[in-house]
């Protein structure tokens, strides 16, 4: 198949596409605003309960830089969801391509793309410590993983340095309306010949943002699955009595090694297409307009349910974080008890103690017993 065919076949829009696209553009706002005020809310739990002491492990403090760079995300996508999906409709007018807000775009747009090469560098990173540990035991201190977090950000900025550089607003001249109205930089992506700087910075990312990332998390999943399927054959071989006793522990291990692996697959599932629709714009002349335009709404929705979904995923597969958040919610629970008891009751004592008082005691002696225990990894 030449490459004309090939380029044929996106001159022109999809109808059944363009339709679905229009129809899901007049619903995507709202849902991306919910799905954005769950996913700030929860990551903010995510972080108040992983970074507690008990809870410090180097496979934590990378959750909570997941979850740092997904709140950012979600924070910049709400304005944006509000005045280009509801305030505004696609009608290209001056209110809705004012000068402000297109270069509120502009740092939107350059901020999705950090965090998402963030985010998935930091999966890659958790996969590879994650092996390391399962194969040699070794295991990464929280103050290291900290600075290799720190080095993963400022390296994502390298990698999107090209891109920072080719983002600009122009005004555009329109006899229709009285006021100015600006847009983002055309790239020409996938024309015969667009710019260097533009190649340079599609293809960095492409490759060190999407491709590569994509490549290792799928590698080191590999490694994963062959590491649970050996350790699953080991216990049915070396099963005894004697064995009982870690088998807890094992059993921890285990459910550790599987929610990150269900994480890592979330990470494939939403970043390979990516990666694969962002290479076919720069090799084919058309599809960035009239396929990758028509996608991205559906693109960004599926990046936003993965950036929320985190906290569902540790109250389903950890049994350590649903106890840490029930003791935490539990405890100000009963706190808040007390106040309305002592509001209330101020004279009546039950044996010198009030009710709430008991309650309280109950719960912190709770909290102290299980945070000897509590560990994500």
């Amino acid at each position: 198949m030449n490459s004309s065919l090939a380029d044929g076949w996106f001159a022109e829009p999809d109808k059944n596409l363009e339709a679905f696209a229009l129809w899901y553009w007049g619903i995507h706002g709202y849902l991306s605003i919910f799905v954005c005020i769950f996913g700030i809310l929860t990551n903010f739990i995510n972080i108040e309960i992983l970074t507690r002491k008990p809870m410090r492990t180097s496979v934590n403090t990378i959750l909570a830089a997941v979850a740092i760079s997904d709140i950012v995300l979600m924070a910049s996508y709400i304005p944006y969801a509000i005045h280009f999906y509801i305030m505004c409709d696609l009608t290209p007018t001056p209110q809705r391509y004012s000068y402000a807000w297109t270069t509120f775009m502009a740092v939107h747009a350059n901020v999705t793309l950090s965090t998402h090469a963030i985010s998935i560098w930091l999966a890659v990173f958790m996969a590879i410590q994650r092996y390391v540990y399962l194969q040699t035991k070794f295991c990464f201190t929280v103050r290291n993983t900290v600075f290799a977090c720190v080095a993963i950000c400022f390296a994502s900025g390298l990698i999107m340095m090209p891109n920072y550089m080719i983002t600009g607003v122009y005004e555009v001249s329109n006899n229709s309306f009285n006021s100015s109205m600006y847009r983002l930089n055309e790239f020409a992506l996938g024309s015969k010949n667009p710019s260097s700087i533009v190649l340079l910075a599609f293809w960095l990312y492409a490759i060190a943002g999407k491709l590569l990332p994509c490549a290792l998390i799928t590698i080191f999943m590999g490694f994963l699955l062959k590491k649970l399927h050996e350790s699953a054959e080991r216990r049915k071989r070396l099963f005894s009595t004697n064995a009982s006793s870690n088998s807890k522990k094992k059993k921890d291990h285990k459910s550790t090694t599987t929610m990150l692996l269900v994480i890592i697959i979330l990470y494939i599932v939403t970043e390979l297409p990516q990666s694969v629709v962002v290479v076919m714009s720069a090799c084919l002349d058309g599809f960035f307009e009239n396929v990758y335009f028509l996608l991205a709404d559906i693109l960004d929705m599926a990046a936003l349910i993965n950036n929320a979904i985190n906290f569902v995923l540790y109250c389903i597969m950890s049994q350590q974080f649903r106890e840490h958040l029930l003791d935490t919610w539990l405890l100000k629970f009963c706190k808040n008890l007390k106040c309305y008891k002592n509001r209330h009751y101020k004279n009546v004592k039950y044996g010198g103690q009030s009710n709430a008082d008991d309650l309280t005691t109950l719960a912190t002696e709770k909290t102290v017993i299980r945070t000897e225990n509590i560990k994500l990894l």
